[in-house]
């Protein structure tokens, strides 16, 4: 790690402890905490009559890549443990979306979908001070299938950070509004870059204006090229989540700006707006409609290897069922339509795209001192 990166590291560290310090509580040794057995895999298949088996649908889609044959998307064993004042956690995991999305990364550290050790620095507060490789912060949709609406990723969630490594604060401002502050190894890096020694910045505002409604922005602040060619990358992600009835809606948008060249005064800008509306009939059964755009004019984040920039419309419908409240089966309809031809198919590339793709995940999560179960 370089020298400089730990003393920021050191410095935000200090700054957060004395900043939270007020409302500190302090350990009781005395209280036992809870260990937890955490679980989880997803298969799939997905059907594309332009591709060949094994084939992957596009070079800017990580989730779900596999065409006509059935893949795990990922799998993953982990342990938590809960105390009052300290938390920690490591899980391990393998899947497509692992050999796919952390590929830059060591074969070791591809192992790792989640390792950090937290801190309580004040109760009133329910402030936390963190630290390790943890799910990114920005955006409404993860890898794990119960926390995303639809089967498949959106664009913008494919093109946006999926983990990353660093140090974490949150603050509670007040009982609807939160915050957090992040400093970071790079954008979805766990090793720092080479050649690069500055951290990278985030920070998180959620603001929740009633129980069934939810608005957050994430921005990022950082540069993902070493120090003799660094250009400054700006990226905000903006969410709205309610729920009326059985309806459920989340409007969201990436925006992002980069730097030309370094030192430049010009910047390349990308965008992604997305809406998904989710129906619910029954405790059992669901039901999704998406609509999105994605572009990228200047391949800033996605980088076909045909050299063709990425600008793009996508919709898809999926149900859901719920044979058990850990187990979830479904089924999704997506098309895609591109200005210029970025969607593999066995001879060459299309503008356009039809996904047929079907999935089964399972999540384990108990109590160690009590028999393993599914549920809650």
């Amino acid at each position: 790690m370089p020298r400089i990166l730990k003393k920021y590291l050191l410095l935000i560290l200090s700054i957060c402890t004395s900043y939270f310090s007020q409302g500190q509580t302090n350990v009781d040794s005395t209280v036992k905490g809870k260990w937890k057995l955490n679980g989880y895999g997803e298969i799939y298949f997905g059907l594309n009559r332009q591709t060949l088996r094994g084939q992957h649908p596009s070079d800017f889609q990580y989730n779900h890549i596999k065409t006509n044959q059935v893949a795990i998307n990922q799998s993953y064993i982990g342990i938590d443990h809960e105390g009052r004042n300290i938390r920690a956690g490591i899980v391990l995991h393998t899947g497509t979306y692992v050999k796919s999305n952390y590929s830059n990364e060591k074969p070791l550290l591809q192992t790792i979908y989640r390792a950090h050790i937290g801190m309580r620095i004040s109760k009133k507060k329910d402030a936390w001070l963190e630290a390790g490789i943890f799910p990114s912060y920005i955006g409404f949709e993860g890898v794990n299938a119960f926390d995303n609406t639809t089967l498949t990723r959106s664009l913008l969630a494919e093109n946006s950070p999926y983990f990353l490594t660093g140090l974490k604060a949150n603050y509670l401002l007040s009982p609807k509004n939160e915050i957090a502050v992040y400093l970071l190894t790079g954008w979805q890096r766990i090793a720092p870059q080479k050649g690069n020694s500055l951290p990278s910045f985030g920070w998180q505002w959620i603001h929740k204006p009633t129980d069934k409604s939810k608005v957050n922005w994430s921005s990022f602040i950082g540069s993902d090229n070493p120090d003799s060619t660094r250009k400054w990358r700006y990226f905000n992600n903006f969410f709205w989540q309610f729920e009326k009835g059985n309806w459920a809606c989340t409007i969201g948008l990436d925006v992002g700006l980069e730097q030309k060249e370094r030192k430049s005064k010009s910047f390349y800008t990308w965008y992604s707006p997305v809406i998904i509306t989710q129906h619910t009939f029954n405790k059992k059964w669901q039901s999704a409609i998406r609509i999105e755009r994605y572009s990228d004019p200047d391949q800033v984040i996605t980088k076909p290897t045909n050299g063709v920039a990425v600008l793009a419309n996508s919709q898809s419908i999926n149900t859901d069922f719920h044979p058990a409240r850990r187990i979830i089966c479904r089924a999704e309809w997506r098309i895609f339509q591109a200005r210029e031809p970025i969607f593999r198919t066995e001879n060459g590339y299309s503008k356009s795209a039809s996904l047929l793709t079907l999935s089964t995940a399972i999540q384990l999560n108990t109590d160690l001192k009590k028999r393993p179960r599914l549920g809650p």
